[in-house]
């Protein structure tokens, strides 16, 4: 996949009086860059976007990249007030930005002071909390070092680069082999990793590298970004920082690996939204659940680290070490491990991700668009993957309908049943590629439906006459037939 960051040597910008505007854009500007000309529209704010696209004229390429208006002056001051600036386009999500870049070496000048940036937007530095063995402290009470550490690392992530961390940094706890899994990490590693975290957010922001903006977030979503109790815990019998499994159970990677993932799996979106659909639709492509308890033997067989499992090895694939013939796969730590990977790799696009839960297992809540899944595991479940695919995003559900199935509205008995639903009610549309096998196994047994796995595989959640109502049977030899019998079936 390609993708490219273009210098800008030329712009201007029109407004829709001195421009041939027959859309709903309220300005355009025009950029000339190293890689081609691109034009940037920009839109009312309440206005649902174009995708970005490419068109090839000339064998030179033209990029056409929309934004909301409420851009538009941090653009066009970008434009006349910093150098250099870059164009920067991801030709496989159609994902663009206008980035600002380093000064070259010697020319002494400053990119940002995160001091006075964070004294201009007072939300965001109420929210940046590092906590220590005393109790916490908010940005205001940082030490003259950390603060002037934070700005060092903000510069590098500006420039699309990073402090080196260790990865995966030790765990300072060495439970033993059949103990629950923990991870702890030193001070020495908690500080670094979590700076480089908020550094990378504030460099989201303020190097506009995605669409959207943390300026309009709440407490609680600007909290999920800043503070370091949402990555992990001072814990005073432990000595040192621990993360809550509860809240996911993985080591966040360095920020400039995960970027680096994101960008080159062409995940980031023009929109939060099909940013999360595109990282879940990683997820059901690659992840498998772990198999075997939550130990810390079993956890090291099948990630090679003695704790919490490392995003980077997630991402990379790890073997299982006591099972060498199921090769090298992207396990997962269950529902709480999806979760908090979601949670560790969304934030370096400054999306942000809270763990919920429900009869003991836990699930993704997207705080700022107020949408979950039913369950961590919901992207791994075979039901989930169907023949063609269908777009992951269908498997989040409204807050509304969280509370019915798994929150206040719903009874104990009826949230432990709920659990992973949509998957079970997205299958009667799409008809996965397992339900069509199960199918063939009751039809080769001569199974009547009252006793049929098909029946079995939804009895949680429809009685056989609602089945039988929208004719999922027929449904299902239908879509048998269209790949030509059992045997071809995906």
């Amino acid at each position: 996949m390609a993708f490219i960051s273009a210098n800008v040597t030329q712009y201007s910008v029109k407004l829709p009086a001195q421009a041939n505007n027959r859309s709903r854009y309220e300005a355009v500007i025009y950029l000339t860059t190293s890689a081609g000309t691109a034009f940037l529209y920009f839109y009312p704010n309440d206005t649902a976007l174009p995708d970005n696209r490419i068109r090839i004229q000339h064998g030179r390429p033209t990029y056409y990249v929309y934004y909301h208006n409420n851009h538009l002056s941090e653009v066009i001051s970008n434009l006349r007030n910093e150098r250099p600036i870059s164009f920067f386009f991801n030709e496989e999500s159609r994902y663009s930005t206008i980035r600002t870049g380093s000064e070259s070496v010697g020319e002494g000048e400053e990119l940002i002071n995160v001091d006075e940036w964070l004294r201009d937007h007072s939300a965001v530095r109420n929210a940046l909390i590092w906590e220590t063995s005393s109790g916490i402290q908010r940005y205001t009470d940082w030490s003259s070092n950390r603060k002037n550490q934070l700005q060092d690392a903000v510069e590098l992530a500006l420039a699309d680069r990073s402090l080196v961390l260790t990865d995966p940094p030790p765990n300072a706890e060495n439970p033993d082999d059949d103990a629950s899994a923990t991870t702890v990490l030193a001070e020495e590693h908690a500080w670094p990793l979590f700076m480089t975290y908020v550094a990378r957010s504030l460099a989201v922001e303020i190097g506009r590298f995605v669409s959207w903006s943390i300026l309009s977030y709440s407490s609680e979503e600007l909290a999920l970004l800043l503070d370091s109790r949402e990555m992990f815990q001072w814990s005073s019998s432990y000595g040192g920082y621990q993360i809550d499994g509860n809240q996911g159970r993985v080591i966040p990677a360095p920020p400039e690996y995960t970027s680096s993932f994101l960008i080159g799996n062409g995940l980031i979106a023009h929109n939060r939204i099909g940013t999360i659909g595109n990282v879940l639709d990683w997820c059901r492509r690659n992840m498998v659940h772990f198999r075997g308890e939550v130990t810390t033997a079993n956890f090291e067989d099948q990630w090679q680290y003695r704790g919490y499992p490392p995003v980077s090895r997630v991402i990379k694939g790890t073997p299982f070490t006591g099972h060498p013939e199921n090769g090298i796969r992207n396990r997962t730590a269950g529902c709480r491990g999806t979760t908090g990977f979601l949670r560790a790799v969304l934030r370096v696009v400054n999306i942000p991700v809270a763990a919920a839960h429900a009869c003991r297992h836990a699930m993704p809540r997207f705080v700022s668009e107020r949408m979950y899944l039913t369950h961590g595991d919901d992207p791994c479940n075979r039901f989930a993957k169907a023949t063609p695919p269908y777009p992951a995003r269908e498997l989040l559900i409204t807050q509304s309908k969280f509370d019915t199935w798994l929150g206040s509205g719903a009874t104990e008995d009826e949230r432990c049943n709920n659990v992973g639903r949509r998957v079970y009610e997205l299958a009667l549309t799409h008809l996965p590629d397992r339900l069509l096998h199960i199918r063939c196994a009751d039809i080769a047994a001569g199974l009547p439906r009252s006793e049929s796995g098909v029946l079995d595989s939804f009895r949680r959640f429809y009685t056989l006459a609602e089945l039988e109502e929208i004719n999922l049977w027929e449904l299902l030899d239908t879509k048998i037939e269209s790949f030509g019998g059992c045997e071809h079936v995906p």
